[in-house]
């Protein structure tokens, strides 16, 4: 076992003897044709020899569809991590994704700890009122830009 030197995580050494046999996330080779290369030592000149990337059709907020192509360097960029990995901060439509989310979870909670905003929220003719007064700033921020 050795430390990867980029993740810190312990990865087994391949003996010479041993042939790795990696999977396709690239949509530019054909399939049933594997590309035979030797020396290969490590997974980082795997990434640096085959730069692995893919193109994703997203659907947006209004059912539109974004494309994007995402890139992969290292096993790292494949990570989630719950929407703080490398794959989310790679993708720019992810990252867009990501933010709104992030807005709205801190709405949710100020709501939430705010009395006398959740009181107005819980009766219709307040509420309206409400909504119709934040459009009206929107409005009036929207044309001062």
């Amino acid at each position: 076992m050795a430390p990867d030197q980029e993740s810190s995580a312990k990865v087994s050494l391949i003996d010479q003897n041993k042939t790795l046999m990696m999977d396709q996330y690239t949509s530019d080779a054909e399939p049933g044709n594997p590309e035979l290369v030797e020396n290969i030592q490590n997974i980082n000149e795997a990434f640096a020899h085959f730069r692995p990337q893919v193109e994703v059709d997203f659907v947006d907020a209004e059912g539109g569809s974004v494309n994007e192509t995402l890139r992969f360097n290292e096993i790292r960029d494949f990570e989630t991590d719950g929407g703080k990995g490398r794959l989310v901060q790679n993708s720019q439509f992810l990252s867009g994704v990501k933010a709104q989310i992030d807005v709205n979870t801190k709405i949710r909670k100020s709501i939430e700890q705010n009395r006398k905003l959740r009181d107005i929220l819980k009766e219709d003719a307040s509420r309206q009122e409400l909504k119709e007064m934040l459009q009206a700033m929107l409005a009036e921020l929207q044309d001062a830009d």
